[in-house]
């Protein structure tokens, strides 16, 4: 409320038509000009009208640099973001938007794979271990990389960070299975200090990482269709 009143104080427009409902109030309630009431009357309208409309247009324009401003936070945010990243000495490649963005779909694909798999079983009974190595070689690509296009920045800097605390638990709580090593399970209660409630817990956790890695590759994906990165 402070904020609007402090915009009608600094208005132009809104004195202007504060100014003529005084006026308006005041010439009216003198006795010898009620016979030019209409008149006066007609003139304070136009004058209001006049002033409404001065008011709607500096409106506009404050909503118009209100918008320009979250745009352009939104943009420095999407920047600082890359920032833990990108070590400030280190060379960083300079590709294109559009052959980044393909090069991950490729690495990533939701025909099979890694995303595949967690979207029809996202329960972690098994892992193949093969599956997991586009989602490695995902990191170690991308490490240093970043999007010129705010957008496709921020989709990529969130897929980039559910890949990295995906693998992180990956590696953290499985292990290559004695039988098969072509795949990891999650280690049993059995062999954690915290019992098969932690185990339950461990799952638990890796449901959730899974579900958000591949949102975000969705997510990713469908930004790079809208700005026309990939076909």
């Amino acid at each position: 409320m402070k904020r609007f009143l402090d915009f009608l104080t600094n208005s132009p427009a809104a004195v202007t038509c504060a100014v003529l409902t005084v006026l308006g109030i005041v010439l009216f309630a003198v006795p010898a000009l009620h016979p030019f009431a209409w008149i006066i009357g007609l003139f304070l309208c136009l004058g209001v009208i006049v002033a409404l409309l001065m008011f709607h247009g500096e409106w506009r324009r404050a909503q118009i640099q209100i918008d320009s401003l979250r745009q352009l936070l939104s943009t420095e945010r999407g920047r600082m973001d890359s920032v833990g990243l990108t070590p400030i000495d280190a060379e960083v490649e300079q590709l294109p938007d559009e052959t980044r963005a393909q090069r991950i779909l490729s690495l990533l694909p939701d025909s099979d794979g890694l995303v595949q798999s967690l979207r029809l079983d996202a329960t972690f009974g098994t892992l193949q271990v093969a599956e997991l190595e586009p989602l490695l070689t995902f990191r170690e690509e991308f490490a240093k990389s970043s999007f010129d296009n705010p957008r496709s920045h921020t989709a990529f800097m969130n897929l980039y960070r559910a890949a990295e605390a995906l693998s992180i638990w990956v590696k953290e709580e499985t292990r290559v299975l004695a039988s098969d090593t072509t795949q990891r399970e999650i280690r049993p209660g059995d062999t954690r200090k915290g019992g098969w409630r932690e185990y339950t817990e461990a799952r638990s956790r890796g449901e959730s990482l899974g579900d958000q890695f591949v949102s975000a590759r969705w997510e990713f994906n469908q930004t790079a269709l809208e700005l026309g990165l990939v076909a």
